[in-house]
């Protein structure tokens, strides 16, 4: 991975200037990566200019694509994993500046111009960060980032014990066929029970967070430039016509579309 260190500080003399509230890392990897868990002190905005990054805590999972942001706020524990090359930027803000921000993590599609800010932003070095041009350039792309639309875009995984052996054995089969009452017969409850449990615990039906799984893990695997076919097989589906009008019903893109927006840093291939 090839890192490139930069910071911030408010405008101002030099020896006027506190400590730097943004600072961060471009991020250039080339094989698949995973972290444990951890956490920061500072805030943390992880943006994806190419490829694709999953994060996941102990309640919930993200992926983060290409031109996306994934906002965390501070010590949050989460662990990441990247599927193949990733190019990006690691940005920490310090944890008085996030008293603006939701404690909530987010996604957010990232402008052209917050794009353009931030690599602007990591080409300079720490001689050049201590001028007021790059502090009012901060504060312009704090502004930005501030402005631009939220949404979770997360799976909530349960926190019933029962019904986190459900959601435990999914994620590491998601093809798996079995129906609602064997879910429920695995939890120890009622189909009904099981049902209404879920729902309640996750915010989801059952159904619905299962496909949404698939289409998680789907995407994860495209990103890792797995077949279309083999990805279908592997996520459950026996029909790759059915994959696919499910894949684009959930990301908006075609299989095929998405493999490729991942590979290109983002490229707007919506149609199929």
């Amino acid at each position: 991975m090839y890192a490139k260190s930069f910071c911030f500080l408010p405008t101002g003399p030099v020896s006027s200037c506190g400590a730097p509230w943004l600072s961060g890392r471009s991020v250039r990897q080339a094989d698949r990566r995973t972290t444990e868990l951890h956490d920061h002190e500072r805030g943390q905005i992880f943006v994806v200019e190419s490829g694709v990054m999953a994060v996941m805590t102990q309640s919930s999972y993200w992926l983060i694509g290409p031109r996306q942001l994934l906002w965390l706020p501070p010590d949050f524990v989460h662990e990441e994993r990247s599927h193949g090359a990733i190019t990006g930027w690691s940005l920490y803000i310090m944890a008085e500046r996030c008293s603006s921000i939701t404690d909530k993590p987010f996604v957010a599609d990232c402008t052209r111009l917050l794009m353009a800010q931030v690599e602007r932003l990591s080409q300079s070095g720490t001689e050049t960060a201590w001028q007021e041009p790059f502090a009012r350039l901060a504060e312009s792309f704090w502004d930005e980032f501030l402005s631009i639309p939220r949404h979770s875009a997360s799976l909530p995984f349960p926190e019933d014990t029962r019904l986190k052996r459900v959601a435990e054995a999914l994620s590491a089969t998601p093809a798996d066929p079995r129906g609602q009452q064997e879910w429920a017969d695995m939890a120890g409850m009622s189909l009904r029970s099981f049902i209404r449990h879920f729902t309640a615990d996750t915010g989801m039906q059952f159904s619905v967070w299962r496909q949404r799984l698939r289409i998680l893990n789907a995407q994860e695997r495209l990103a890792r430039r797995e077949r279309v076919t083999d990805v279908a097989a592997a996520v459950g589906y026996e029909s790759l016509g059915a994959f696919a009008a499910a894949f684009k019903k959930g990301t908006g893109y075609s299989p095929s579309a998405y493999a490729q927006r991942c590979s290109e840093g983002g490229i707007d291939q919506k149609q199929t």
